[in-house]
């Protein structure tokens, strides 16, 4: 029998046992505190009580783990108040942290086949004090394994914890005569990290590209050392629970952070239920609404002079923590029986007819043919174009090169890949309707 049998079996037997007959069944009261302290003890045994497949649901953040990245090669972030400085200051004392009194730890991590992890505290003021050259030399700093943070900021990412690593994303592969083959097998290492971790629940990733002042030395993968005095970017990853990093880590907080240039979110697909529903406006032609099915339309006639046919349909997207430009770019939609998606606007009042839930946008297809028939109108799941521009596979520039890091399309691939091999359903949602004459 599973915990959750488990549990509901003593529940069950402490119901009947005190229902029955109060002089025959009579519990005292040291009885009837074993049975509460089993019951708590089956409860904190489960990592997830619900089952597979069942996503906790959380209400705030219990926990933020920081990883910060102190090899040698992010010296050159700390050196004097720079964004990076400014970035971590504003992470440790977020607002909603500090307004819930959210416990913080903080960790250096550094080191190759024995990876260290530096325990700094939970206060964010030690970790202030520690910004800086002097404070990041500790550890094995000469080395750097970034499929072993990978692999802590993941584990300790569950249920009401989050985890954050601050990196340079380069992975070190200590000078190799082909950099190429090995930064592949690095990838394929990070993949393997991300799906052993989506397999045990629900995980949102956040990565988020920023840019610096960077006064150090950059390390090139044939070895040896670059003096460099430059802007260069670095890069954070949130993990946690998807309904939290939604509700803590909003587009707009993201943004705000100094130095800023992208961002990029990864999760699960499934158990995503997105309501929609047809309405009657920015209509072209006629139809109406059956009965029994407000997503089925009937007595649909197109508009004369070969004007085609148009409806409009209300989506809910409060779920999805993706851009508004993301839903209005109408390139990341799909649709059978020759229609396209011509129109996203976002819904800024009351929708007439809709009374089961409250749409945040309204999308308008088009079909300049044959109208009737089923109708699949698909979001689909696009890897921003930043990921791609970002990568290089030179290093010989690098003095002039203030935007892209090395070997970062195989960190990345290595990421997506994870994601969309859990995914059964490949893309976001899928939207379907019935035209009919």
């Amino acid at each position: 029998m599973n915990k959750l049998g488990a549990l509901f079996s003593l529940l069950v037997l402490i119901f009947f046992s005190t229902s029955c007959n109060e002089d025959r069944y009579k519990r005292n009261a040291e009885e009837a505190e074993r049975d509460i302290e089993e019951i708590e003890s089956a409860i904190q045994d489960s990592d997830n009580l619900l089952g597979p497949g069942i996503v906790d649901s959380f209400d705030k953040i219990a926990k933020a783990t920081f990883y910060i990245e102190n090899s040698e090669s992010m010296f050159g972030y700390v050196n004097g108040f720079t964004e990076y400085v400014d970035v971590l200051s504003e992470l440790s004392e977020k607002p909603m942290f500090a307004a819930e009194n959210t416990h913080r730890e903080f960790y250096f991590i550094n080191g190759g086949e024995n990876l260290e992890i530096i325990p700094i505290g939970d206060d964010p003021a030690l970790l202030k004090d520690k910004l800086n050259t002097s404070g990041f030399r500790c550890g094995d700093y000469t080395k750097s394994n970034l499929n072993s943070m990978f692999q802590v900021a993941l584990e300790n990412a569950k249920r009401e914890t989050i985890s954050i690593l601050i990196s340079d994303a380069i992975y070190d592969i200590g000078g190799v005569g082909a950099p190429m083959n090995a930064l592949s097998t690095e990838g394929r290492e990070t993949r393997s990290e991300f799906i052993t971790r989506l397999e045990q629940g629900d995980l949102q990733t956040i990565m988020i590209k920023l840019h610096s002042q960077f006064d150090g030395y950059y390390f090139p993968v044939s070895g040896g050392k670059i003096k460099i005095n430059q802007i260069r970017p670095f890069y954070i990853w949130i993990f946690g629970n998807t309904e939290l990093l939604n509700k803590y880590f909003s587009e707009e907080y993201i943004e705000s952070l100094e130095g800023y240039s992208d961002l990029a979110r990864f999760l699960k697909f499934e158990g995503l239920n997105i309501p929609y529903q047809a309405t009657s406006q920015k209509s072209l032609g006629r139809f109406r609404f059956d009965r029994s099915n407000k997503n089925k339309l009937i007595d649909v006639t197109p508009g004369r002079s070969g004007q085609g046919f148009q409806f409009s349909f209300a989506a809910d997207y409060s779920q999805l923590p993706f851009s508004d430009t993301y839903f209005k770019n109408v390139d990341n939609y799909t649709c059978s029986n020759d229609y396209q998606v011509i129109e996203v606007t976002e819904i800024l009042k009351k929708t007439p007819g809709i009374t089961t839930f409250k749409p945040t946008h309204l999308i308008t297809v088009s079909n300049s043919k044959n109208p009737y028939g089923t109708l699949d109108i698909t979001l689909k799941n696009v890897v921003p174009d930043w990921i791609e521009t970002t990568n290089t596979d030179v290093e010989s520039n690098i003095q002039e090169n203030t935007t892209q890091t090395f070997g970062f399309k195989f960190l990345t691939e290595a990421i997506s890949e994870a994601f969309a091999f859990q995914n059964k359903e490949k893309n976001v949602t899928k939207f379907s309707f019935e035209i009919t004459k």
